[in-house]
């Protein structure tokens, strides 16, 4: 196995190993208790709702309302609604900054010849003409 041909692959299992020990007492528990519960949901339904799918298709209408309205409250990278005075507030800030970025292009000294950017020279570096 890989494992055993790398000494750097063999001593990361050996340290993942390690960790999990450390987290057996705490991760056993959890899991064994999660296997019981699943397993004593799925023994009733099956016991009592074997041929009516209608608990099936009352949970999977729960949970695709449940995450329609999770994605209109917060709909990922843009804010959602609750969120919409935030983002009058952030739009004009980028309009304030935008206004400031056209301010700053026009201060820029420009050559009197050419019109080439000089910025704080006195000699055009394109042609050379003083300013």
């Amino acid at each position: 196995m890989i494992f055993q041909t790398m000494e750097f692959l063999q001593t990361l299992a050996n340290i993942f190993g390690a960790i999990l020990l450390v987290l057996k007492p705490i991760v056993k528990p959890i899991g064994s208790w999660m296997v019981d519960w699943i397993s004593a949901t799925i023994d009733f339904l099956k016991e009592n709702f074997s041929t009516d799918l209608t608990i099936y298709i009352t949970i999977c209408v729960i949970l695709v309302i449940s995450a329609v309205i999770v994605n209109i409250v917060w709909p990922g990278d843009r804010p959602g609604t609750i969120f919409s005075k935030g983002v009058e507030k952030v739009e004009e800030i980028g309009e304030k900054i935008e206004e400031k970025e056209e301010d700053i292009v026009e201060d820029v000294r420009r050559c009197k010849d050419c019109g080439n950017p000089i910025g704080d020279q006195d000699i055009c570096p394109l042609c050379g003409a003083r300013n």
